[in-house]
């Protein structure tokens, strides 16, 4: 693993996963798992007490049927120890998302430092140019989503090194993510698009699929 914890027990996490949903049985809702090294010293030095593990949940909202983006100023740092990792180190995702809500858009989407696309705050990223799908690879920086995986298991997707400039340019964006599955995007910035129609088809594709195995991993 990224970060050199040892691996959680698999059951202990699916009892909590449990447990909190029996508790808090939201039609729609969103559930965390954190998992930290545990208790430590004021600083960098991880402590000696053993592994955190928190599972925590809250109502969810659905999202509208489509969503604007804001490019961002900041890049990914692909080079990162922490590239491609999904830790609690929020704050440069807060400050991006931040600006991007200041412009009505709903999500920053980034660059990297070599000027690739790369994810949003929250978030995949997927073009649609000439009828081909494509997103970037792991290598740019990106998080390895769960709903990015599922999408390139169950479609024809190719993951492509991409300009940041695709966005300017690319026939559809969408999003993916836990609680947007895939969401097409209507505009990026100032630029309007208007129709989507592989990204509608491969949504609609999406929520049956889902829909059959409400585990699918």
């Amino acid at each position: 693993m990224g970060l050199a914890l040892p691996p959680p027990d698999e059951s202990l996490v699916r009892q909590a996963v449990r447990e909190v949903c029996q508790r808090h049985p939201y039609d729609l809702g969103v559930l965390r798992i954190t998992y930290t090294s545990g208790p430590g010293p004021l600083g960098s030095v991880r402590g000696d007490q053993g592994c955190t593990l928190t599972v925590v949940s809250m109502p969810g909202r659905p999202w509208p049927a489509s969503t604007r983006i804001h490019v961002s100023r900041w890049p990914r740092n692909e080079r990162s120890p922490l590239a491609g990792l999904k830790t609690t180190s929020y704050a440069e995702n807060a400050v991006a998302l931040a600006a991007a809500k200041q412009t009505g858009a709903s999500e920053a989407v980034m660059g990297n430092l070599a000027g690739e696309l790369c994810e949003g705050t929250g978030s995949n990223v997927f073009v649609v140019v000439a009828g081909r799908v494509l997103t970037p690879p792991l290598s740019s920086g990106c998080l390895a989503g769960v709903t990015r995986g599922l999408v390139l298991d169950w479609f024809e997707v190719q993951e492509v090194s991409l300009p940041l400039s695709v966005l300017a340019t690319a026939d559809e964006v969408f999003l993916t993510s836990c609680t947007r599955d895939i969401h097409p995007v209507h505009a990026v910035d100032d630029r309007e698009i208007p129709v989507w129609p592989v990204t509608a088809a491969m949504a609609a594709q999406f929520r049956a699929n889902c829909a059959a195995d409400v585990d699918p991993l």
